[in-house]
């Protein structure tokens, strides 16, 4: 068969054919490449996704590891686990636990014993003396050391050091019997005294600058120094023994000195004439070179010991003891120091710790600060009472951070009602903060007796009323039944409203009194419990298991909810479309206010609810606290609940902060705990000081105070409670800025590269 002869034509045809065939495989293995270069960038971009989770968990764990020991570096590994991961709420957790933990630094360089450290007048340095190394200065801020020339090295030590009070100069006593002193401006040094070996030295300066005295172990006396001249002007001496520690009174009177194993002797610092009787500590103990002293703030105080584990606090005007001995050390207490506001005491202890206590009362604030490897030997207040320097035998200068606190009793003008509880008779005192922090309202200790009923009210929100130091806190006397005593009581959220009930006859059950808000029509019963947010509910316990949600001002006699157990607490969700109620049985209930249906029974307290309250930011996030001594995150729409132990009584308060990640916790033990709310983690050591349960707790609007009421047995005036105002404004700030803040520096590049492999270095961790 004869082939028929292609065209032109078709011959380009078939040329599209096969270039179309071609183009089409191209573009199928073009996508298959496509797909294959999408496939390994997506696995690519999980595989360091996966590694950077993995490295930011191992970072959170390196940085709890190393609190104790490298407590800067801690916080800038929290920082890091942070930055190289997307946000979430347990990296946020870990820089926030990092910021609230109470090390700051360890400042090393001594090669050996740490004798002595303080801070400056102006809280601008860190000071410290010891072992073959006369000075060593910080910037308080920066954290790093500070040239101070000190020529001609002798192979003296320092054993003590004082600035004047004004701040120009620095006294150093060394091992040899001198004083050096350092202008502190140019930082020049004159020395004055012998030159022959003795050992450890003690310095002070008088308030006015003019005198310095100083004790020295190896001779029986105490120096006057005239630190123009770099001269001794006279030496006291007394039968006691080895002088230690020396002070001067705040108002430069008396002068007092510690004796190894004696006493503690007071001087009459104008003629150097011994006055009164020596001050014998409960337990001298005779711990070689082991003594401690310090006068308070204000002077009425005197805190000492002269070897032995306790310390003890005197009255200076009645020279008997106002408080302790301090018991608690396993070792001798080597050094005291007095807060800038008297209110703590710290001591430092051969046991390796340092512990805090109420300079009023001589309770222990807190559990003791661990981490020296040896025997502590100083402590130092900053002129702020915010940090605390300790310094030890094992050749380190360690800052802690201290929650601050302020404090006022509440008491009220004129003479005080005789409504203490009769001896034998239950106190059913309460105490109410407003949600927003504004006004606290107490019921009478005894509501049991008869006789008129009365709440004391106080504007806790206005400033003014906290500008003057010291001082009661005023308040107001608010007669709210004629007949019979006030038994419970609720506060709206702006502390505008309150109602209060009083046990009348069975008949007629509780009548509620409203001050400060439309009245209920007809009259509102039962006891109250709580407001809704805006204030135009109010929900009562009726009979039985049954509470009634009033609406205030309208008509009606409420809607009646039936529960499970006698209600106890109740809590109106921040949107108002939720209450929940506390009951003896231990469930939380929860309704909807608006249909009345129940959302949710939530189990878990093995004994009453004590305190309820919701996030202020998330409707369905609720915190109940209990008698069985443990709190209760739950998320109201899924019902599952989050276990807050800690607590060594029952928890009577909670609080959410503003922003609703922080929450406070306080109760029969005496102390507030800090929660992060996303992950149950605990922020810090427990706040304590208190001298009673904490009854209530209210952050202020802005987050950056806490307040609490807590009962005062110690010292009562008018009423049993005290306000305090904790600091919390290192929680409420951005956590990574106030990590950055407290290591007062950054990671560097080789520092980065050793701890964080993989990511790029970032220099903008800490800005």
């Amino acid at each position: 068969m004869a082939r028929v002869p292609l065209t032109a034509q078709d011959r380009r045809r078939g040329q599209v054919v096969v270039l179309g065939v071609v183009v089409a495989v191209l573009v199928v293995l073009a996508a298959g490449l496509l797909v294959r270069a999408t496939t390994a960038a997506e696995e690519r971009e999980r595989a360091e996704a996966a590694r950077d989770v993995a490295l930011s968990r191992a970072l959170m764990a390196e940085s709890a590891s190393l609190a104790v020991t490298d407590p800067q570096t801690a916080r800038l590994l929290a920082v890091a686990a942070a930055r190289i991961v997307p946000p979430s709420p347990w990296t946020r957790a870990a820089v926030r636990a990092a910021v609230a933990r109470p090390e700051l630094a360890v400042l090393r360089g001594f090669p050996s014993d740490v004798d002595a450290v303080t801070f400056s007048p102006d809280g601008a340095y860190v000071a410290a003396s010891g072992r073959d190394d006369l000075l060593r200065v910080w910037d308080a801020r920066s954290l790093a050391p500070a040239t101070w020339p000190i020529p001609g090295d002798d192979g003296a030590s320092g054993t003590a050091l004082a600035y004047r009070p004004d701040g120009r100069e620095l006294a150093v006593a060394d091992t040899w019997g001198r004083v050096h002193f350092f202008d502190t401006a140019t930082r020049a040094r004159r020395i004055g005294g012998e030159t022959r070996k003795a050992s450890r030295s003690w310095a002070a300066y008088h308030p006015d600058g003019t005198l310095l005295a100083t004790t020295r172990t190896l001779f029986e006396e105490s120096r006057l120094w005239d630190p123009a001249a770099a001269a001794p002007v006279a030496a006291l001496r007394t039968l006691e023994g080895t002088p230690g520690p020396v002070a001067f009174s705040p108002d430069g009177t008396l002068l007092a000195v510690a004796y190894f194993g004696g006493p503690v002797r007071l001087f009459d610092a104008a003629s150097g004439l011994l006055t009164g009787d020596p001050l014998r500590p409960a337990a001298a103990g005779t711990a070689a070179g082991a003594a401690a002293l310090a006068f308070s703030p204000d002077g009425r105080l005197l805190a000492a010991s002269t070897g032995g584990e306790q310390a003890q606090i005197w009255d200076v005007a009645t020279r008997r003891p106002a408080a302790g001995p301090l018991a608690g050390h396993a070792g001798p207490v080597t050094a005291v120091a007095f807060s800038p506001d008297g209110a703590i005491l710290a001591t430092a202890s051969g046991d390796r710790t340092v512990r805090l206590w109420d300079a009023a009362t001589g309770a222990p604030l807190g559990d003791p600060l661990t981490g020296h490897t040896g025997a502590v030997t100083a402590v130092a207040f900053s002129p702020d009472g915010a940090t605390l320097a300790s310094a030890g035998v094992d050749a380190t200068v360690r800052l802690w951070r201290l929650p601050r606190a302020r404090t006022r009793l509440l008491t009220l003008p004129g003479p005080v009602p005789a409504d203490r509880p009769a001896p034998g008779a239950p106190d059913t005192s309460r105490a109410v903060l407003s949600a927003d922090g504004s006004r606290l309202v107490i019921q009478p200790y005894d509501a049991t007796r008869p006789g008129p009923g009365r709440l004391w009210s106080w504007n806790t929100g206005s400033a003014r009323s906290w500008d003057t130091a010291g001082g009661p806190l005023p308040g107001g006397r608010l007669a709210i039944r004629r007949d019979t005593p006030v038994d419970a009581l609720a506060l709206s959220r702006d502390g505008r409203t309150l109602a209060a009930s009083g046990l009348d006859d069975p008949a007629h059950g509780r009548d509620v009194t409203i001050r400060g808000g439309p009245a209920g029509a007809p009259p509102v019963r039962g006891r109250p419990l709580a407001f809704s947010p805006d204030g135009r509910l109010l929900v009562t316990a009726v009979s039985g298991s049954e509470v009634r949600v009033w609406t205030l001002g309208g008509t009606g006699s409420g809607r009646t909810l039936a529960g499970e157990g006698e209600p106890v607490v109740a809590a109106f969700s921040a949107d108002g479309a939720l209450l929940a109620v506390g009951t003896s049985a231990g469930p939380v209930l929860v309704w909807d206010v608006a249909t009345g249906r129940r959302r949710a029974t939530l189990p878990g307290h093995t004994g009453v609810v004590t305190a309820l309250a919701f996030a202020p930011s998330a409707p369905t996030t609720l915190v109940s606290g209990g008698a069985d001594r443990t709190a209760r995150v739950w998320d109201v729409a899924t019902g599952r609940g989050r276990l807050l132990a800690g607590h060594a009584g029952p928890v009577d308060a909670v609080a959410f902060a503003p922003d609703g990640t922080v929450l406070a916790t306080g109760g029969g033990d005496r102390t507030v705990r800090l929660w992060d709310v996303p992950t149950g983690r605990p922020l810090g050591p427990p706040l304590a000081g208190h001298r009673g349960a904490v009854a209530a707790l209210a952050f202020a609007p802005d987050g950056r105070t806490l307040l609490a009421a807590a009962a005062d047995r110690a010292d009562v005036r008018g009423d049993s409670y005290a306000l305090w105002r904790w600091d919390t404004a290192a929680l409420a700030a951005d956590p990574v800025a106030t990590a950055c803040a407290q290591a007062a520096r950054a990671l560097t590049p080789a520092e980065w590269s050793a701890r964080v492999p993989g990511p790029p270095y970032r220099r903008d961790l800490c800005p």
